[in-house]
């Protein structure tokens, strides 16, 4: 393997120590941001206790459906609220029309990411005129989105309500239950559609010398190339869908979300990080055991422009 020169490893170390610079001050207005941190002071580390699950922090509920409107409530716990201007209302099927939905005035707030918006804290309560005449059951498909002051923001949520064929309130009707999300082949297909444009984003791009260099050993073409980069990128595609999918399903139950903002998870990474960059410094070396990279060096050296 040829040795780097002088000029090389010189010129490696300047940008690891351009690309530090470059990172302090994100991480100086991190450190010196004068809002409640969840992760930094004011608390326990462990502050997956401090943050609810969504669905506790934001209860919705149906409270009365009559031929004219559906009147919802939205209660936001001590501590959280939620926002104006994302909320959002449609309709399954999409031809049962629904009327504008009439949000009481919130309080103002300037937000760090949305600006100047309207917040609601504590009850809310909704009303959605229906379209005369129809009164054919459907389901209701409700989004939403709030923080919590401490610092934490949810990502929306959506929440689907069934609503009956009543021509007024009925016990029926208030216990509407909520049916699990449902995906329909066409959001699945635009879901794939969109992974495949990801890999044309210049993030994608350290993966060609990989690919080119050390799977296909420069043998670049045919079928054989082909399957080679199958082989190898597909592992990696199901294994990034299954920690996915695992994180929709179980995320929001196990507040994963707050989990994940803890200092005992972010302590420990952010020194991975340091130790790598003093690596990269020439400080030490990482390496492998001896026995270890001795067996892979073994195995590499039997394959010939790629294995499967």
């Amino acid at each position: 393997m040829r040795r780097l020169s002088r000029f090389e490893t010189a010129m490696r170390r300047l940008l690891c120590l351009m690309l530090l610079i470059l990172a302090l001050p994100a991480s100086a207005a991190g450190l010196l941001d004068s809002r409640p941190s969840p992760t930094l002071g004011g608390g326990t580390l462990d502050n997956s206790k401090d943050f609810l699950p969504v669905r506790q922090a934001f209860q919705l509920s149906l409270i009365e459906t009559t031929p004219e409107s559906i009147k919802l409530r939205l209660v936001a716990t001590d501590g959280y609220y939620l926002y104006r201007h994302r909320f959002q209302f449609r309709t399954e099927p999409a031809d049962i029309g629904l009327g504008q939905a009439q949000l009481p005035k919130g309080e103002q707030k300037h937000d760090e990411y949305f600006g100047d918006v309207e917040v609601y804290h504590g009850i809310l309560d909704i009303d959605l005129p229906r379209k005369p005449g129809e009164q054919r059951p459907f389901t209701l498909v409700v989004t939403y989105q709030g923080c919590a002051d401490k610092g934490l923001c949810y990502p929306p949520e959506t929440e689907r309500l069934s609503i009956g064929d009543v021509t007024g309130s009925s016990p029926e009707a208030l216990a509407a239950p909520v049916s699990a999300s449902s995906w329909s082949w066409k959001e699945i297909a635009l879901f794939f559609l969109a992974g495949i444009g990801l890999t044309f984003t210049p993030c994608v791009l350290p993966m060609l010398p990989i690919l080119s260099g050390v799977v296909l050993r420069g043998k670049v073409g045919g079928l054989r190339g082909l399957s080679l980069s199958l082989a190898y990128v597909l592992p990696m595609a199901a294994c990034f869908a299954l920690l996915g999918a695992l994180m929709g399903m179980f995320g929001a139950s196990l507040n994963l979300q707050a989990r994940l903002q803890s200092a005992w998870v972010l302590v420990p990474f952010s020194a991975f990080f340091v130790i790598f960059a003093i690596a990269m410094f020439g400080a030490f070396e990482l390496r492998l055991p001896q026995s270890i990279s001795s067996r892979l060096d073994r195995i590499a050296g039997k394959t010939e422009g790629g294995s499967l």
